[in-house]
């Protein structure tokens, strides 16, 4: 193949045919055509080195780092991403390199796959909100491992006495309430094991209580879950085992007993029983025997004051001051205020006596609270006098002063009500 006769060009070095004037890429003028070669082509050129940037063209020092940064900014190091990226080339060099031949996956893979989130969901999704709504179960399963290492480390052997070592027995004889249940602390005993638990066998203590619940409604709560056992250097102890640790029915009375791992070096009078969490109004009640509980008894008193509002003629007969109702703890630094009420219709016709939360509050310290729960009904009956009922509130402890507000609102009443009452 011949070669069209030419030249580069000066600036580009784009070859221009020979007799053609300007550069057809970049527009430079050609110098005139120099003799050729000894070989035939066109005479070598000497092209000029590039000329400097001038200052003002150039960039300041470390503007062009900045910007670069400001494009790629610095990456979080993520485990998870470092661990999914590891994996990748795992595969990629697999699957790539020399003499792959690629061939039928199986399905196992997607099937565990499948299996390990199906789990995730059903299992560890409710585990997580159990564990939150039941912080100590944790201690309840190293305190089961502890034990079953026990077992494992005195040869296998069954940890449960075959015969009751020596108790010692503390009478305590007292109640209180938690939940709406009244517990009355029976006794506390101490031994190193209990032939009927086998939970803890290096000093146990039993707190035996009998329940009563007549709250109106079936408790669900746990041993496990409220209470525990402060020890003489203030740490304290989750129970190991109960004889029954679930809820209770309305309407039952049942003996139970609490066992706590307690070193026998601890002696019952220097113990302290906890009832209620830490987000819950805790009873507290030294193991003495004769500890004064009368800080987390109910009180009631009797006011019957008359109150009219919407038509209705209502008697606030009785207040009462409880650490708790059916079913419910009050909360830390709360305490639960019961009203009960009579409520006579005098008229011809059944008044709406409505929701109480619409019309209803409770003021004491400068809070003022609406209701949290009522027994009273929406409806009184035309003539008639004598239906009852209670209204809730939960209120800020260590208050005596309050005052019931019947508010002024629309479609019950143009007038606010105010009643003061004390509960000393």
């Amino acid at each position: 193949m011949s070669q069209i006769p030419g030249r580069p060009c000066p600036t580009c070095g784009t070859h221009v045919p020979a007799g053609q004037r300007f550069c057809s890429n970049c527009g430079t003028a050609m110098e005139a055509q120099q003799p050729g070669s000894q070989y035939g082509g066109p005479p070598p050129q000497n092209f000029p080195p590039a000329p400097p940037v001038p200052p003002y063209a150039q960039a300041p020092a470390g503007q062009q780092q900045q910007y670069q940064q400001y494009q790629q900014p610095p990456q979080k190091s993520s485990l998870i991403a470092e661990a999914l990226g590891a994996l990748g080339l795992l595969f990629f060099l697999r699957r790539f390199r020399p003499g792959y031949r690629p061939r039928r996956q199986s399905s196992g893979c997607c099937g565990c796959l499948v299996l390990l989130i199906i789990l995730l969901v059903f299992v560890g999704i409710p585990g997580y909100f159990y564990y939150k709504a039941h912080p100590t179960v944790i201690n309840q399963i190293q305190n089961q491992t502890q034990s079953s290492s026990n077992n494992v480390s005195n040869g296998g052997n069954s940890s449960t006495p075959t015969t009751q070592p020596s108790i010692k027995t503390v009478n305590i004889n007292q109640q209180v309430t938690y939940a709406g249940v009244n517990i009355t602390i029976e006794s506390v005993q101490q031994s190193t094991a209990f032939a009927d638990d086998n939970s803890a066998t290096n000093g146990v203590i039993r707190v035996k209580v009998k329940e009563v619940n007549n709250s109106g409604q079936d408790v669900l709560y746990f041993f496990h879950d409220f209470t525990q056992l402060i020890l003489p250097d203030k740490s304290s102890v989750a129970p190991t085992n109960a004889l029954q640790g679930g809820g209770i029915q309305n309407g039952i009375t049942r003996e139970n007993w609490v066992d706590f791992a307690v070193p026998t070096s601890d002696k019952i009078e220097q113990l302290t029983l906890i009832l209620g969490t830490n987000q819950e109004a805790q009873i507290v009640i030294p193991l003495t025997g004769h500890a004064n509980l009368s800080a987390f008894q109910a009180r009631t008193v009797t006011l019957n004051k008359p109150i009219t509002y919407n038509h209705l003629n209502y008697t606030l007969q009785t207040v009462t001051e409880s650490w708790s109702i059916a079913n419910k703890q009050a909360s830390a630094g709360m305490r639960y205020i019961i009203l009960a009420f009579k409520v006579d219709n005098p008229n011809s016709n059944t008044l709406d006596d409505g929701s109480v939360s619409d019309y209803m509050r409770l003021m004491a310290g400068g809070i003022t609270n609406s209701p949290v729960s009522t027994t009273l009904p929406l409806f009184v009956n035309a003539n008639t006098t004598g239906t009852t009922g209670t209204v809730t509130f939960l209120m800020p402890a260590n208050n005596s002063a309050y005052t019931l507000i019947f508010l002024a609102t629309q479609g019950y009443s143009n007038v606010q009500v105010n009643t003061d009452f004390t509960i000393q």
